[in-house]
């Protein structure tokens, strides 16, 4: 009888210990379960917080990309009066201000705030969708700066060549100490040399347009990316 209760003995005590270890085991496991959950959502939210962020700096390139694209139309037409005028009378009035339009460059410096916030942190990462971490990456890495490559072209040409060339016969600032008629500069214009360095520059000038115009589609591609996952 002595040697049954000893072994119902063992028995409870036994079941006692598993249940217990049972019982820590799950309580571990609860615990690490709530950890990688509350861990998840603090990933989600600071994800999330990442794409509000950067659709704010894509909104804000599409609009600056939107008024350089007009300027850039205005340049290059103003060159074009320039270059294709048949009688002096069509640019006469107008000459001055085709000439600024000319002697500008065309310049685009995208916000990449949220882009260096993110790659500074590594939370690439957290961007689980693949094709919008794909447009993401593209679009810093790839579409703006091919953008800028041809933005520091147009302005080297324009400041390296066009303006010192133009200004050998007229300033190209209006300067009330170096006053040049209407007509020298017309005739001037006119010199083979003055005319291949504006057909090179509105040639430039109609290639970063186009590069705006890319720059612009891809960041409204990654938008619309962007507002599918928030959603």
């Amino acid at each position: 009888m002595a040697k049954t209760e000893e072994k119902e003995t063992l028995r409870d005590i036994l079941k006692k210990y598993i249940l217990e270890v049972v019982i820590i085991f799950i309580g571990i496991s609860m615990s690490f379960l709530f950890d990688e959950w509350r861990e998840n959502r603090k990933d989600e939210e600071t994800a999330r917080k990442n794409l509000i962020f950067l659709k704010s700096n894509l909104v804000q390139d599409t609009i600056v990309l939107t008024g350089m694209i007009d300027i850039g139309k205005k340049s290059v037409h103003s060159i074009n009066k320039l270059i294709y005028f048949k009688q002096d009378s069509e640019i006469s009035d107008s000459l001055n201000a085709h000439i600024d339009k000319a002697a500008g460059y065309l310049d685009f410096k995208p916000n990449q705030m949220a882009y260096e916030e993110i790659k500074q942190t590594g939370n690439t990462s957290l961007i689980k969708n693949d094709t919008l971490k794909r447009s993401f990456l593209s679009y810093y890495t790839f579409v703006t700066p091919y953008c800028n490559e041809w933005t520091a072209v147009d302005k080297m040409q324009t400041m390296t060549q066009l303006i010192p060339e133009i200004s050998i016969y007229f300033p190209v600032v209006v300067d009330t100490s170096n006053v040049v008629s209407v007509q020298e500069k017309i005739k001037s214009l006119k010199i083979r040399k003055v005319r291949n360095l504006l057909i090179m520059n509105a040639a430039y000038k109609q290639e970063v347009i186009n590069t705006f115009m890319f720059t612009k589609a891809a960041a409204k591609k990654l938008l619309k990316r962007i507002d599918d996952e928030l959603k």
